[in-house]
């Protein structure tokens, strides 16, 4: 008797899910809605965005999560510390400047971190402070 209940329960709970998924597919195509798969142009793009080696400054400042003004004075720091000082001693923030544009190597950005990170670098402003 009691596997009689069991069997029971399992249908209805069964017959309740597939009764809320028609619910569910009958929203998704109500009238207006699109169901649109992306054109091999938008997949290729979105591939190419997340697998680009180079990062645009804006993308940097969201990778490091700091601002671009914050980003530009780390690097307006460490320029300024090997024009006054010399040779600069630990690595610098990796970029290269196409016409106005700042890029940044995805890579060397995560060596620079990592450097950065144990020497305990800080930045005030456009100021290194070596300790």
């Amino acid at each position: 008797m009691k596997n009689h209940y069991t069997i029971l329960g399992a249908a209805l709970i069964l017959g309740l899910c597939g009764v809320a998924g028609s619910f569910v597919i009958s929203n998704e195509l109500t009238p207006g809605y699109e169901m649109r798969q992306p054109t091999i142009a938008e997949t290729q793009k979105e591939m190419q965005d997340t697998d680009h080696p180079l990062m645009t400054l804006t993308e940097t400042a969201q990778f490091l999560r700091l601002s671009e003004e914050q980003v530009m004075n780390i690097m307006k720091a460490e320029n300024a510390v090997l024009r006054n000082d010399g040779p600069f001693e630990g690595k610098k923030l990796p970029y290269l400047r196409v016409d106005n544009e700042f890029l940044f190597n995805k890579q060397q950005l995560l060596n620079w971190i990592q450097l950065a990170s144990v020497e305990n670098r800080v930045y005030n402003g456009t100021k290194l402070m070596v300790k």
